[in-house]
């Protein structure tokens, strides 16, 4: 898809990130800063979603996996199908691999499914990183199930998870998913956290990218699903009574979102909460909020919460994993209990009554170039 820099051959490390699909920015971005770096660098997706790229000018290759898919005869057995299909993926993954014809320093495997398929192919000096809460996963996976078919799948899934982790070397996002991890009972042979790589300049770059019209507001920015809590975010900036607007940034149109829409004119707020659905560039909207909402169950690394700060929007969050780890100094007080709708208004209006000047020692530990040279250190 892009053509990488011609680089001397001194030096030069040959890294692989596997992702699921080319949607995942991190891993994106974690691509472009190791390039910088004087690596050589090939991305492997098994699915291209080409519009939701942000970063210009990639500096690194992307290859995508052409894969059947498996379509479940039920949809109750859906996460077991995927499970199978990720299996399956090996074989091409490991075409894909030769084809490159690159003997690889470094491979780093993203995400659970991509994760089963890397561990299929057991090849040497494969990291895998976890950016999400396994044991939050595995709760929201069968919160709707009932009865024994909700306790098995759950057994099963443990069972999967340790043994496709246990004795592997591990990265984590944060350290709140490091310790849930552990807590879990894995034992990885090795294990460490690396934040996700955040490129200041480029944040910074599209953040001015176009002008927007509304003014005097506060933003969240996430997919509508229920680990997000639109619901706790809604009933607290109802309770928080300032008058400023919220909007709501992304996709909308799931039941999830229709729940939220219905929420939103129950409580009268037609005319204050807006709903912008999704934006593939979301951060000239994040610069220019007074402040930016986090209102999650639960998040790997609340990767929005430090866009924010490096636009120097302040920023307010349930303190769930992740979050508790970017709101420090003086943004620590603004960690609410999770699903405390009043907590939650309480910071809301505080912040916007007497809202903290944002500077650079909120946001130096995510810088990308310091990620990368930890990813780096990991080359054999």
């Amino acid at each position: 898809m892009n053509k990488t820099d011609i680089r001397s051959k001194k030096d030069c490390k040959n890294i692989c990130l596997v992702t699921e699909s080319t949607e995942n920015i991190a891993v994106l971005s974690l691509a472009q800063s190791l390039s910088k770096l004087n690596c050589k660098v090939e991305v492997i997706a098994f699915n291209n979603s080409k519009n939701n790229l942000q970063i210009d000018d990639f500096s690194f290759n992307i290859h995508i996996v052409e894969t059947k898919k498996i379509k479940p005869p039920i949809k109750k057995i859906k996460r077991v199908m995927k499970y199978l299909q990720s299996v399956q993926n090996a074989k091409p993954l490991q075409n894909k691999i030769t084809e490159i014809g690159v003997d690889f320093d470094l491979i780093v495997s993203n995400m659970y499914l991509a994760n089963i398929t890397c561990r299929k192919l057991n090849i040497p000096n494969t990291h895998y990183c976890i950016h999400s809460v396994i044991s939050s996963v595995i709760a929201n996976y069968y919160n709707n199930e009932t009865g024994l078919f909700k306790f098995i799948q759950k057994i099963l899934y443990k069972f999967l998870v340790k043994k496709l982790y246990n004795n592997q070397k591990i990265i984590t996002v944060s350290e709140g998913v490091k310790k849930d991890l552990i807590k879990l009972g894995i034992q990885p042979k090795t294990i460490q956290t690396i934040y996700n790589p955040l490129d200041f300049k480029d944040i910074k770059k599209q953040s001015n990218e176009y002008l927007i019209e509304e003014k005097d507001y506060i933003v969240h920015v996430g997919r509508f699903s229920k680990e997000k809590r639109h619901d706790v975010l809604i009933n607290a900036y109802k309770q928080s009574g300032i008058k400023k607007n919220l909007l709501l940034l992304g996709d909308n149109n799931n039941e999830v979102g229709r729940q939220i829409k219905q929420l939103v004119e129950s409580l009268g707020l037609q005319n204050q909460v807006i709903f912008k659905g999704w934006i593939s560039n979301p951060f000239p909207y994040i610069k220019n909020a007074d402040i930016l909402v986090l209102s999650s169950d639960h998040e790997g690394f609340g990767m929005v919460l430090a866009e924010a700060l490096i636009l120097g929007t302040p920023i307010i969050s349930t303190n769930c994993v992740g979050s508790s780890e970017i709101l420090c100094h003086e943004l620590k007080p603004f960690l609410s209990p999770v699903g405390d709708v009043g907590a939650l208004a309480k910071n809301i209006k505080t912040m916007i009554d007497n809202p903290i000047k944002i500077t650079d020692k909120y946001i130096d530990r995510f810088s990308a170039e310091k990620s990368a040279k930890q990813y780096l250190d990991l080359c054999s």
